[in-house]
């Protein structure tokens, strides 16, 4: 009548703690890994943002056009504070051609069986291709165009006109450096003349323009190596003679933006750390590493850039009591004022700038194979290793648990054999004659 159940069940508890200090402390090390992913995601989060602090975001510029109906413009941080005067001479268009109006444009064919049509677009023979166009209707001549592998830039459509239908061609970049040349032949190669009629309705023409009275030329409106840095987008030709006053200036509202987003990006892997630090990775020597790391590059000035600023708080970026960084725009605004092009280097120069250098440090710690990477497959193994301990001694309680199962029950049995034998006895002894 034991209780075999229970008793077993306590004795494997005790059995049961070298398993269960086992599985904890498997436990734990998952759980530094799982922060250790985490540190490694807010370290890639805080690298991307080091590699947005560009020249061109540090060194912004506005441009602006006195008159947007001629021409709209954008700037780097290559460009130059100053003002130009722009004169839009012309402006680029693409050439267009239409043929002859025909009664319509999907029975009615053209030219004689086997006459080919070749389009080049510019002066190079190798953007030439060839469409068969004799015995075709325009529907198929205009097929045959935008489906040719090898059209180098030649879009084909119908126009539906109270003359008739028209096949039109249009070059797909502006300038005379894209015009249309169309040639005929007939079946055997012979030239011929054109039988479809086509004529040009509006040329290639190249967009020129007058920056403070030197003409440039080229064949889009969208112009980005005039003027270095300035992107000038024109919309409208100018009246003969009449300039319209581009100005580039610094834009300083847009640096201080990038500059707190700097500010900003390393707030938040200082609190990742923080959190992880005294949370999962307490007392773990790779965050330790990570924040003298980080501290090193803000102790060490920028070499090899502007005299004027070497460390971040000359230009009013500095830490506090808890390790966050601050920005003083009133002191960000003097130094812009003062250098601007120094306040871009001490963040971008090529190999000591402060976000170069973090970028690189950023790189260092959470590339594969990098230290955290590394700590992270030694607690991998750590894992393997634990779950094999722990499956050694699973198997081990379970042979205890059956060898307890057998004792018991052997012990239940005996007994229950001495108990039957007592209760024999003692009717047995009662039996007896009193005397």
């Amino acid at each position: 009548g034991l209780d075999i159940n229970s008793i077993i069940s306590q004795l494997m508890q005790v059995e049961s703690q070298p398993l269960q200090a086992l599985q904890s402390q498997q436990s734990d090390t998952k759980a530094s890994i799982s922060a250790l992913g985490s540190l490694t995601s807010a370290l890639s989060t805080f690298q991307t943002a080091m590699d947005g602090m560009t020249q061109d975001k540090l060194q912004a510029h506005t441009a602006s056009s006195a008159d947007t109906s001629i021409f709209d413009a954008t700037a780097t941080g290559t460009a130059a504070a100053g003002t130009y005067q722009i004169e839009v001479v012309s402006l680029a268009q693409a050439q267009r051609m239409m043929s002859a109006a025909q009664p319509d444009s999907d029975t009615t064919t053209v030219g004689s069986a086997g006459d080919q049509m070749t389009i080049q677009v510019g002066s190079d023979p190798t953007n030439a291709f060839s469409i068969t166009v004799g015995g075709q209707t325009l529907q198929e001549i205009r097929d045959g165009i935008n489906n040719a592998s090898d059209n180098k830039g030649v879009t084909a459509s119908i126009m539906h006109t109270d003359a008739g239908d028209q096949l039109v061609l249009s070059s797909n970049q502006t300038g005379t450096a894209n015009a249309i040349t169309l040639s005929f032949t007939d079946s055997g190669g012979a030239s011929i003349s054109d039988p479809l009629s086509m004529s040009t309705q509006q040329p290639a023409v190249d967009a020129v323009i007058n920056v403070d009275g030197q003409q440039a030329t080229r064949s889009t409106n969208t112009i980005s190596d005039v003027i270095d840095g300035v992107t000038l987008d024109l919309k409208g030709q100018s009246d003969t003679g009449v300039t319209t006053d581009l100005t580039i200036a610094s834009d300083p509202t847009s640096i201080q933006q990038s500059v707190q987003s700097f500010v900003d990006a390393y707030n938040a892997l200082h609190k990742s750390i923080s959190g992880l630090g005294s949370g999962a990775l307490a007392g773990d020597s790779t965050v330790t590493l990570v924040q003298s790391m980080l501290l090193n590059v803000l102790n060490t000035p920028a070499s090899g850039v502007s005299t004027t600023y070497s460390y971040l708080a000359e230009i009013g970026v500095s830490i506090q009591k808890d390790g966050t960084m601050a920005l003083d725009g009133n002191q960000l605004s003097t130094a812009l004022e003062t250098d601007p092009t120094g306040v871009a280097q001490l963040f971008t120069n090529s190999t000591q700038g402060f976000a170069t250098r973090f970028s690189d440090v950023a790189r260092q710690l959470a590339a594969t194979g990098g230290m955290v990477d590394s700590e992270v497959q030694g607690l991998n193994d750590t894992v393997s290793r634990l779950q094999q301990q722990i499956d050694d001694e699973q198997a081990n309680l379970d042979d205890v648990q059956k060898n307890l199962q057998v004792q018991y029950s052997a012990l239940d049995s005996l007994l229950g054999t001495m108990s039957t034998t007592s209760n024999f006895l003692t009717q047995q002894l009662a039996s007896l004659p009193k005397g």
